[in-house]
């Protein structure tokens, strides 16, 4: 397979597909190996010679190493003269070396909270809103399999009020009132899905947004959160158009089943309906609560909220600001309620919808701010038309 020509060694090359060329002309030529020519060993001076010759000087030692010891360099501790040279810098050039001293501070779970609530504010206040009203949805979500003895869960059993008109009254109560929160809760969950089709729950964070309102659009009722983008852009795109989804031409009835009819689907119907029977045979079974008592508790605390809040949002927040199709810009009108009306309502859409329709970046919590804005400057406008 070689051979050799004295000035080096032919090697056949190897061709294409791991083949060898036949063709000797097509051979490589490479040079020989370089010769290992072994160093000479330096001989160690006997102790005879090193006595014979006497003591190094003290100087010289450190000079001179054994042939089996590694000289290591000694490393140097500059913490000392890097203080020292930033105490010069201070007290020379204390302005303008200033920002190049870097200096190690300790940092607190408080100090990291205030740099990002002033990095981020309304991401901050966003995603605290959200948490604050997914939280109080689902912490009072387990009111259904409390009291188990009672027909329904009763918040005035601890009182111990004797028997009569008002013992009597007080479940009543409890359930009117329990419903009722349950039912504004869960407006407020409908509202973080719609802040977060705007990209208002974490603006800065595009991701934990939509998460937060995929959560809590399958939470409300099951609804896919594309779907629910999809129809509200459409809306804010042409409303009281045809194509607008959430608008049906007719009176209340009309417009409500349209309404109804639009958003509701197979999937979301299934899934409404096996959390509803999944709830009650988890009271049934694992708590002992009786079928027909559990029934009612589910409905009371879970599936009456979720069907009164869709009528809430539609009444106050479709219905009110759209009737008629008004003649704005927007085709759209806000309403001049009290804040707290405002905020029990519909979470500000109701009273501020024209605002909302006008700046659609703006979160519900900030709307009230743009409508006392906005209507400054209208009155500084109609005040300045009439002077002139």
């Amino acid at each position: 397979e070689t051979s050799g020509t004295g000035c080096g060694v032919v090697t056949p090359s190897i061709g294409r597909y791991g083949r060898r060329h036949t063709n000797p002309a097509l051979w490589r030529m490479t040079p020989p190996p370089p010769r290992l020519v072994p160093r000479r060993a330096v001989p160690l001076p006997s102790a005879s010679s090193r006595c014979a010759r006497g003591p190094r000087p003290p100087w010289s030692r450190s000079s001179v190493a054994s042939p089996t010891t590694t000289m290591v360099p000694r490393a140097v501790d500059t913490t000392a003269i890097t203080a020292m040279a930033h105490g010069m810098l201070r007290e020379v050039h204390a302005s303008g070396f200033a920002p190049l001293i870097v200096e190690v501070q300790p940092t607190s779970p408080r100090r990291i909270l205030s740099e990002l609530g002033s990095a981020y504010p309304r991401d901050v206040v966003g995603l605290g809103l959200a948490a604050t009203i997914f939280g109080g949805w689902l912490t009072t979500l387990p009111l259904m399999f409390a009291q188990p003895e009672a027909a329904l869960p009763n918040l005035f059993a601890g009182l111990g009020l004797a028997p009569g008109p008002l013992a009597a009254a007080l479940p009543a109560a409890s359930a009117v009132l329990v419903m009722a929160f349950r039912t504004w809760i869960t407006t407020g969950v409908f509202v973080t899905v719609h802040d977060a089709i705007h990209g208002q729950v974490a603006p800065s964070f595009p991701r934990v947004n939509h998460l937060v309102g995929s959560v809590c659009a399958f939470c409300y009722a099951s609804f896919s959160y594309k779907l629910l983008y999809r129809d509200h852009n459409k809306h804010h795109a042409n409303p009281t158009a045809v194509d607008d989804p959430d608008y049906h031409e007719g009176g209340l009835k009309r417009w409500l089943l349209g309404f109804l009819a639009h958003y509701s689907t197979f999937w979301q119907l299934f899934w409404e309906s096996f959390q509803f029977w999944s709830f009650v045979a988890v009271g049934q079974r694992l708590m002992g609560i009786p079928f027909g008592h559990m029934t009612a508790r589910v409905a009371l605390v879970w599936a009456l909220p979720s069907l009164l809040s869709g009528l809430q949002l539609f009444y106050f927040g479709t219905y009110l600001p759209h009737r008629n199709s008004p003649s704005s810009k927007h085709h759209a009108r806000s309403n001049d309620w009290p804040w707290v009306v405002s905020l029990v309502t519909c979470f500000h859409f109701g009273c501020c919808h024209e605002e909302h329709h006008a700046f659609p970046s703006v979160a519900w919590w900030e709307l009230p701010t743009v409508r006392a804005q906005r209507k400054g400057l209208e009155g500084q406008v109609r005040a300045k038309c009439t002077s002139n």
